[in-house]
């Protein structure tokens, strides 16, 4: 397993990770993006994602196929610049905010939904064919990828040698799952497990206090999630994929995100590939 950050190269490094997040690329020339690309290289981090967020299932059609035209665009920016993976959500179907890139509508999740997210990611990956880089689509109740069926379906469904699924279990908590955090991500895995490229790191806590109940984003170790279970799943997958630390403020935060996973990883009897080993996302160890 590769454990990774949303946070710079030079931090990136400091913290012996070994797999991050591009940023900006789409203002990059192909000069800039082939160096930053072995900026990466050179220090031994893998560029595992680059953000292309945008809503595939609008209900405004020009606005959803300006979406496709600028994922297929950026395919071909991140493959230049060596990334893997372009992420993008699972989108909605808010009339009233068609350009957004999240909104809770009743819509999202009917099957008319999907089957047009489905045909979105096709039409993203039509004619595309990379040794090094592909679209994975972020699981999230909010969307029509909130469920394990709902993932294995759309993966069935584009099918697709260049697609895949980034699983964040935090984004898929409601009050059932949040309770039995494990089991649901052992049926997450059972379900779709062959499809996950990618997996986004960090914990989940049930505000108590609040009398509509608010489930919050905490750092990693302060909540339920319960990530053991998850490290173990992850490292049962053929090839070691990367698990990314994500939405913490600052470098400390981070650095304490990174003891923590490494401590439970120890515990479970499992360790993340050094950096001396990056040069694949195959385990090497």
């Amino acid at each position: 397993m590769h454990l990774g950050a949303t946070i710079p190269l030079e931090d990136l490094v400091d913290l012996g990770l070994t797999a991050g997040h591009l940023s900006n690329i789409g203002a990059m020339s192909d000069e800039e993006l082939a160096a930053e690309g072995r900026r990466y290289s050179e220090a031994g981090i893998i560029a595992v994602q680059t953000g292309g967020y945008c809503n595939l299932i609008s209900t405004d059609e020009n606005h959803r196929r300006d979406c496709i035209a600028n994922l297929r665009s950026l395919l071909t920016r991140a493959e230049r610049a060596g990334c893997r993976w372009v992420v993008v959500g699972g989108g909605h179907r808010d009339p009233a905010k068609p350009t957004d890139i999240f909104s809770a509508h009743p819509d999202n999740w009917t099957a008319e939904a999907r089957a047009l997210l489905a045909e979105s990611c096709a039409a993203v990956l039509d004619g595309w064919s990379s040794a090094t880089t592909g679209l994975v689509v972020e699981t999230w109740v909010m969307t029509p990828l909130d469920s394990p069926a709902a993932a294995r379906q759309l993966a069935d469904t584009v099918n697709h040698r260049n697609f895949g699924i980034l699983f964040d279990p935090v984004n898929m908590m409601n009050l059932d799952r949040h309770f039995r955090s494990g089991a649901f991500i052992g049926t997450c895995f059972d379900t779709f497990g062959d499809q996950i490229r990618l997996v986004h790191l960090k914990d989940t806590l049930i505000k108590a206090e609040s009398f509509t109940y608010h489930m919050a984003e905490v750092p990693i170790g302060d909540g339920n999630l319960d990530i053991g279970q998850l490290l173990r799943e992850a490292d049962g997958l053929d090839e070691g994929i990367p698990l990314v630390i994500e939405h913490l403020a600052g470098f400390d935060a981070y650095a304490q995100a990174v003891s923590r996973m490494r401590e439970i990883a120890a515990k479970n009897s499992l360790s993340f590939v050094s950096p001396r080993q990056s040069g694949t996302l195959r385990e090497e160890s």
